[in-house]
């Protein structure tokens, strides 16, 4: 081969291997805006699904409708961490803080709150009812009847006390459950910097703090409330919930704003985003973001409810 015919060689072949890269380097961008898509919808679907089943079932306690014919049957002092009494609030099925853990800060942490974010609290029973053979010791339980209730935690046998039993019937056991929902900074190791959707639940005598979904950047919570009886939301509320305003909910709209895991080369997210009562976010980074929204209907809640 003449030098001529080398030079035409290398010369094709560095255009096959330039035109072989450059589909390279666009199919691996493909894939990865591909993957960061693909991760925002899942984690979004996966987090607002989880909080609506819950809260749809916010003030569902068995058999019973009326939370003031609910009693504490025994001193439950040992999941009183974030307030005295705060596990057994069945008056308040559901409330919030805005943007702020100041009311939780015995059971998540400054260090464990993402700032500027809601924390939203579920009170409700199990959906499925235990079998008085079934009863583990110490849980919290709610025995009803259709007309009254109490709230109990289990014996070390796991039996129900008599002083349980409940003359009406049917009876039914269930397990008492108590949801916090926060945001945390960080997910599997502090200062990773991955913020983490997480769920606070009792657990036997102790809280347990349950990572649910990463890379949700921000949670907030708006009620709709019926201030006139006639069923319809009259009025959106989204500075938190007091007794006040706990008789009048309607309706929980969630708001959740997920990111992409991965920065994207050449990609500037220049979209801005409204979340409850803040003001507009406009990243302008490299992470893709989606914002989800769910308005749930609170299906089980009795009205009035005493302040």
């Amino acid at each position: 081969m003449s030098l001529v015919e080398i030079m035409v060689a290398l010369l094709i072949g560095l255009v096959l291997a330039g035109a072989v890269m450059l589909i390279y380097l666009n199919s691996n961008h493909a894939f990865g805006v591909h993957a960061n898509v693909t991760s925002i919808q899942e984690n979004g679907r996966f987090a607002t699904q989880t909080l609506q089943e819950d809260v749809r079932l916010a003030g569902y306690w068995g058999l019973n409708y009326e939370p003031d014919t609910i009693r504490l049957a025994e001193p439950i002092h040992s999941h009183d961490k974030c307030a005295l009494g705060w596990l057994m609030e069945v008056r308040r099925p559901v409330e919030s803080t805005n943007n702020t853990n100041r009311d939780y800060t015995d059971c998540i942490p400054d260090q464990d709150y993402l700032s500027d974010t809601d924390i939203l609290v579920i009170r409700r029973a199990s959906s499925n009812p235990v079998a008085d053979s079934d009863i583990a010791a110490g849980a919290i339980y709610l025995r009803t009847s259709l007309t009254s209730g109490s709230i109990f935690i289990a014996d070390q046998d796991g039996a129900v006390d008599a002083g349980l039993e409940v003359d009406q019937m049917p009876v039914r056991n269930y397990l008492l459950l108590t949801h916090v929902y926060y945001l945390r900074p960080w997910s599997r190791t502090r200062n990773d910097g991955i913020p983490t959707l997480i769920r606070e639940a009792v657990s036997g005598t102790t809280m347990r703090a349950e990572p649910l979904v990463e890379y949700v950047e921000d949670l907030q919570v708006t009620f709709g409330l019926d201030t006139d009886g006639d069923g319809s939301v009259d009025q959106r509320h989204d500075d938190g919930m007091s007794p006040e305003t706990a008789a009048d909910v309607l309706t929980v709209t969630i708001e959740i704003l997920v990111r992409a895991p991965n920065v994207e080369a050449g990609y500037e997210n220049t979209r801005s985003y409204q979340l409850g009562d803040k003001k507009e976010f406009k990243p302008k980074d490299g992470f893709r973001r989606q914002l989800f929204r769910q308005s749930i209907f609170l299906r089980n809640l009795s009205r009035p409810v005493s302040a």
